[in-house]
């Protein structure tokens, strides 16, 4: 049977040197002005600030996450004992201990000393919450304001109601379920307790409908992990009895220097849509400023680069009607592909789970599978529905068809021309996390086994379907989860 990766020699393009070291000159001068534009301008790949390792919200979102589930099933009325792994009382010790170690580690983060202070002053322990907020001021001068309020709040005994009242409206700059909280303390403080206490109510409410869907997703989360076990026990016993098939080089129709030039042109492309779309910003000022109109901005953006890339890829490969099936988009067993697609997901879950067990036995940064940075503040800062749909239609739909066709499409079959299986899957898995090298040094790990997964994919099913659904789930996951964190 003919291998379906191999390509007949009527569309095979011959390649000619001296064309090749001119292609190569123009590569290599991309990439140093990329590097120039990065190293003045920084664009999505800011690298001037240490803190670019572990943005606030990454420090902060898994310890916010538990605490908000104990309050949701304090709330409900669930009974358990203290000592159990999933109580109310463990599961908010445990974020007292995410919030202390961001706060109290080597970058000392300002939006986690916020929460301890909180939590420290409806302990009781005022004079330990007066020095989580001092620190925070220290860490975050831009919040000065917010602090010293929090500060008035929580740790003096005696203030003025009055100079308490006035700027309440600096608890909405935090997120809406901790901005509901620090208003219904406030309330109470100043002695208006009818509305503190609708506040609290609320908020419990919410915290409650908050855990809930935390909890079916997790469920969703342990049962494809599960699966994931069992299909990669699958996997490395036939390795291990050697029945895994051998495959030849793919003989696609094009090549490494093709590869380069494409991944040079994209990230490019991004360094430069991220100046101008910040230079828009400023010239717009505040007449047009939303989250809506940052949501555009951001999908518009982010379509142009990849179309842009797959208008190049699809140059270089030809004008051939079989164009798009070279890339991958077969549509063949497609039932057959959606599953193994579902499937890939629960052995990335199980990958991540596997990996997040070893580095914590080693003491090694835990890996932190979430969206970049920028995007990342942005998500959380959202509360309009109609936003976070743009963003979904985005990371859910859009990204895992555009980086799939480019990744997996076009830069893995590039390397599988000249490497093994594993090497060209892991290959294709660094160079696929290098363009996401503005998320934390954990969250790279994640999305390179993530990238192996998928490579391994379309080797296996000879169709981008299968990784387009995988990624289409992993990224869909993280979203839902970020956008019951914000909206709820």
């Amino acid at each position: 049977m003919t291998d379906p990766h191999l390509v007949p020699a009527q569309f095979r393009r011959i390649h000619r040197p001296n064309h090749n070291v001119a292609r190569i000159v123009v590569i290599v001068v991309l990439a140093a002005f990329t590097g120039l534009l990065i190293a003045l301008v920084g664009g999505p790949y800011d690298l001037e600030d240490g803190n670019w390792l572990q943005s606030p919200a990454q420090m902060t979102l898994p310890a916010d996450i538990l605490y908000r589930v104990s309050v949701g099933l304090a709330a409900s009325g669930y009974q358990s004992g203290n000592s159990d792994t999933f109580s109310a009382h463990q599961l908010q010790q445990t974020a007292i201990a995410l919030y202390e170690r961001a706060a109290l580690g080597p970058q000392k983060s300002a939006k986690a000393s916020c929460r301890l202070g909180i939590i420290y002053a409806k302990s009781g322990y005022r004079d330990h919450a007066r020095a989580m907020f001092e620190q925070a001021i220290q860490r975050d001068g831009e919040n000065t304001k917010l602090y010293s309020l929090l500060t008035r709040l929580y740790a003096d005994e005696s203030v003025e109601e009055l100079s308490l009242l006035k700027r309440v409206a600096l608890l909405d700059e935090q997120e809406r379920w901790l901005a509901t909280m620090t208003r219904a303390d406030l309330y109470e403080r100043v002695g208006q307790e009818g509305r503190a206490e609708q506040l609290r109510t609320r908020w419990q409410d919410r915290q409650m409908v908050f855990s809930g869907i935390v909890g079916v997703l997790m469920a969703f989360y342990a049962v494809m992990g599960l699966v994931g076990v069992v299909i990669l026990a699958m996997v490395v016993i036939s390795w291990l009895a050697g029945r895994q098939r051998s495959t030849s080089p793919w003989r696609k129709p094009w090549d490494l220097v093709d590869v380069a030039e494409a991944l040079v042109v994209l990230l490019l492309l991004l360094v430069c849509v991220s100046v101008a779309a910040a230079a828009l910003r400023e010239i717009v000022g505040t007449v047009l400023a939303s989250e809506m109109t940052d949501a555009i901005l951001m999908a518009v953006g982010y379509l142009f680069c990849g179309v842009c890339t797959i208008a190049l890829i699809v140059y270089r490969i030809g004008r051939r009607r079989r164009v798009w099936e070279l890339l991958g988009l077969k549509w063949h067993r497609l039932a057959a592909c959606i599953g193994q697609g579902i499937v890939g997901f629960g052995v990335v879950v199980a990958l991540l789970a596997i990996a997040l067990s070893v580095l914590g036995q080693l003491g090694i940064e835990r890996i932190v599978p979430l969206a970049p940075k920028a995007p990342l503040e942005v998500f959380l800062a959202t509360r309009n529905p109609l936003t976070f749909a743009v963003y979904f239609l985005l990371v859910g739909i859009a990204a895992p068809v555009i980086e799939e066709l480019i990744f997996r499409g076009f830069v893995y079959p590039g390397l599988r021309r000249m490497m093994t299986v594993p090497a060209a899957a892991l290959a294709s898995a660094l160079v696929f996390a290098s363009v996401h090298i503005a998320v934390p040094v954990g969250g790279l790990l994640a999305i390179t086994l993530v990238g192996v997964v998928l490579a391994y994919l379309y080797e296996r099913s000879g169709s981008l379907i299968a990784p387009m659904i995988t990624h289409a789930m992993y990224n869909s996951f993280i979203f839902l989860l970020l956008a019951a964190y914000a909206l709820i």
